[in-house]
């Protein structure tokens, strides 16, 4: 948790500042104006509590206190805290917006009040409007560039010739459905966009996968072992936990076979009952700008969500953008209000299917 303590001379530049900005917030004394946010217990978390929130306290004269989290830690935090809210802004993947809703624990985003909100491509507009992405990793497979050439379909990776070369991600997290949308594909011939809802014809096919799996892996570390040449391919994982090691030299590289590539979206949404709504909307308007947006996916190489931001090509390679890239990637999104419900029992059959 992170708490920034104004002192007097500080507290009244910061006022004056809050003034001058062309917002609809009522001055009020920096005691009272603490605004409560959870962030990603991530790097990108760390970039915002560094980058962002000093500016952010200076300009509204106020105190940003932040929890980090991932989704359900932060899903819990509400629940936790639904009869005396604290917090006034979650983040939260698009995973967690629909079941955040369900529960009454958020309220849908007022377009006219965010005013970078209507740069938004639609796509990253969840549950009318109750979640806004603002950050976007792709899922696929990554290799070893050196050893292995890009795989064209994921038909490939069950292969032979990749026997015990395959890391398979942990049943645990979320690529593991990403996985099983994925067989359904090629057992039925479908779209993942038709085959999310055909699941129950995918599981024969993922389990043919299991002669080529290696080991199951639940860690950003485990990653290495293709680097390192011990594995041929891993998946399903997103590009923010490969594209930092790829610019580095390591060789790691993501590949999106043909059928098509998965998002991955951290985001956020407006607490019900926020008890400082107005520097909440605030907050959520600064991390959509396109100075923000920019920062943050030139640090994480996860794309913005806003139309318009401009990159360099040596950015831009790493990113599902602008929108002709979205669809070059053909990028897809799973139906999560139809997914979750069913999560625990395919959480089930996935370990009794690779125990």
């Amino acid at each position: 948790m992170t708490k920034v303590i104004l002192n007097r001379r500080a507290f009244v530049a910061a006022t004056a500042a809050t003034v001058a900005t062309p917002y609809f917030y009522t001055r009020a004394s920096a005691q009272d104006r603490v605004l409560q946010v959870g962030v990603y217990n991530s790097a990108q978390g760390g970039l915002i509590k560094k980058e962002v929130l000093p500016a952010f306290e200076k300009e509204f004269g106020c105190k940003v206190l932040t929890t980090e989290g991932a989704t359900l830690a932060n899903l819990a935090s509400l629940r936790a805290t639904r009869d005396n809210p604290i917090y006034s802004v979650m983040s939260m993947d698009d995973v967690g917006v629909p079941q955040a809703k369900a529960e009454g624990l958020i309220d849908p985003l007022p377009m006219d009040e965010i005013p970078n909100l209507k740069n938004v491509f639609p796509r990253y507009l969840f549950e009318d409007n109750h979640g806004v992405g603002f950050s976007v990793s792709i899922a696929g497979l990554f290799i070893n560039p050196q050893m292995t050439q890009p795989i064209q379909s994921y038909e490939e990776i069950f292969d032979p010739k990749y026997a015990r070369k395959m890391l398979l991600n942990t049943p645990k997290n979320t690529q593991s459905v990403l996985m099983l949308i994925v067989a359904s594909a090629l057992a039925t011939g479908k779209s993942l966009q038709e085959a999310q809802y055909m699941t129950d014809e995918g599981w024969t096919k993922l389990a043919d996968l299991k002669p080529n799996v290696l080991t199951i892996y639940d860690g950003e570390a485990q990653v290495m072992m293709v680097a390192q040449g011990q594995a041929s391919i891993g998946g399903i994982e997103y590009s923010k936990a490969i594209y930092p090691h790829t610019r580095k030299g390591i060789p790691l590289d993501m590949s999106f076979p043909k059928e098509g590539a998965f998002t991955g979206i951290n985001g956020l949404a407006l607490v019900k009952g926020a008890p400082q709504r107005e520097l909440g909307l605030a907050w959520i308007d600064r991390l959509l700008s396109p100075e923000v947006q920019k920062m943050l996916a030139e640090a994480t190489l996860s794309a913005p969500t806003v139309n318009g931001v401009e990159f360099s090509d040596d950015s831009l390679k790493y990113l599902a953008y602008p929108q002709e890239q979205m669809e070059e990637l053909n990028l897809f999104t799973p139906d999560w209000n139809y997914i979750i419900p069913r999560r625990a029992a395919w959480l089930e059959k996935y370990n009794t299917t690779f125990s």
